[in-house]
């Protein structure tokens, strides 16, 4: 935490004592002390200025690490408000186009300057290429308020930064049950509520698990994965200390068995294509068949949803953690260590993690915040006819879990978790059992990675 420098106020006003503070203050200062860059209110009124940015024309890329954006869609959300707040910068949009694009583009001579990436996939586009810098300097030149994010995703982002900060978490993936309202009527089924326990879901989803004529429609599904990632034991993936897995506490299973039980319905008929998101996506969008989905780190979109009567209900419960959804999944904003324009470019970031920038963003549907403002937070699609009476305040919990740890081999964890839900669901293999071949696999695929 960075403490903040104070003047003792018994101090007299002689010239000698103010010199004295002065020069305090100034060692303070040349200190450097570290810790958050969090301001508070026994900070002086000088202390509050920000540091002047270099206003000169710079171009600064972004590599789209979500994998989720086309250049349009940039431009509209990201790029233009950048280029109308400051005129001297031009963003450029680079696409996701695979998993290892950021190491073809560091050998081409062309590292983004800014790698927007969700928690889930920083590893993958960010960590492995060691893209990664500390911007904790940059927080306390600039004195960001730490306080205005999601305390849970700063805690996360400081975890896996060691203590440091590698960016400003920023927009959040939202996490709302999505239902076709179409398919309660059907069956004269009440609809989802809020703060269901996942008991209440199970009893919903067999009630609507059910075939009409030849078509066979389909209670609930859930993106696996991500839940896992979010799970709301704050369960590891990877024990930290050790860089190994193990699936044998009793709450994996509970977790896991949770799941599954939805796929053992009559009618569902479960394969490997039905318990990934993708196809999932498909039935609750397209064919319209599933009465409720779960994507866990996604927004539908208006063309995806026209046609359907649809609407939300909030993330459920175990009863064992009530109140308690998901950990959170933000999306956030990250400086490469190749960038050669530092404090322009955290100049941008700070502006996009900011209330200023995400009303109007926020208000017209195009995502949820990371932020805590609760003017943010209860603003969500109020400009957008797409969420016109819609139960938004779904698309975030009152309280997030708290984050599990962070490791490089996380991913390769998550993995195998859905590889024992296949191998429970499809081969009917014991739980216990799938579990521990899981941990097997995944801590010999650890250990590969290591030796490489």
């Amino acid at each position: 935490m960075r403490k903040q420098e104070r003047v003792d106020p018994m101090i007299k006003k002689s010239a000698i004592a103010l010199l004295s503070g002065t020069l305090l203050l100034m060692a303070a200062c040349s200190n450097g002390s570290g810790g958050q860059g969090q301001t508070g209110n026994s900070a002086k009124p000088e202390d509050k200025k920000e540091a002047a940015v270099n206003k000169e024309p710079v171009e600064l890329v972004f590599y789209d690490g979500v994998s989720d954006y086309t250049e349009e869609r940039f431009m509209k959300e990201i790029g233009e408000p950048i280029k109308k707040k400051f005129p001297h910068v031009t963003p450029k949009f680079s696409p996701f186009t695979k998993l290892t694009q950021v190491q073809d583009l560091i050998s081409a001579g062309q590292a983004p300057d800014i790698i927007f990436a969700s928690s889930g996939l920083f590893n993958d586009v960010v960590n492995k290429y060691n893209m990664q810098t500390d911007i904790m300097p940059l927080i306390q030149k600039y004195k960001y308020d730490l306080n205005k994010i999601d305390p849970v995703s700063v805690d996360m982002m400081k975890e896996i930064s060691k203590g440091g900060m590698y960016a400003l978490p920023t927009l959040m993936s939202p996490s709302p049950i999505y239902y076709n309202k179409d398919i309660f009527d059907k069956f004269g089924v009440p609809y989802p509520k809020d703060d269901m326990k996942w008991d209440d879901l199970y009893e919903l989803a067999k009630k609507v698990t059910r075939k009409d004529g030849n078509q066979q429609y389909y209670g609930f599904m859930v993106s696996f994965q991500h839940l896992m990632v979010r799970n709301q034991f704050s369960l590891n993936l990877v024990d930290p200390a050790t860089e190994t897995t193990s699936f044998a506490d009793e709450k994996w299973n509970k977790m896991t068995a949770n799941i599954s039980r939805f796929y053992e319905l009559d009618g569902v008929e479960p394969n490997a294509q039905k318990l990934g998101a993708a196809q999932q996506r498909v039935m609750f969008t397209k064919e319209k068949t599933l009465a409720m989905w779960m994507p866990v780190s996604t927004l539908l979109t208006g063309q995806e949803l026209e046609g359907m009567n649809w609407d939300m209900a909030q993330f459920p419960e175990f009863k064992e953690l009530p109140g308690v959804g998901p950990q959170p999944y933000p999306i956030s904003f990250y400086i490469t260590t190749t960038n050669k324009h530092k404090d322009q470019s955290f100049e941008v970031i700070a502006y996009l993690a900011s209330e200023e920038y995400q009303l109007p963003m926020v208000k017209q549907g195009q995502f949820p915040t990371a932020l805590t403002s609760p003017a943010l937070r209860s603003s969500f699609g109020q400009d957008t006819a797409m969420y016109k009476g819609k139960n938004v305040k779904a698309m975030l919990p009152a309280k997030y879990a708290k984050a599990s740890a962070f490791t490089k081999f996380n991913n390769l964890s998550r993995n195998q978790l859905q590889a024992a839900l296949e191998a429970n669901v499809l081969q009917k293999k014991d739980m216990n059992t799938a579990l521990r071949e899981a941990a097997e696999r995944a801590n010999a695929a650890i250990k590969a990675e290591k030796a490489k």
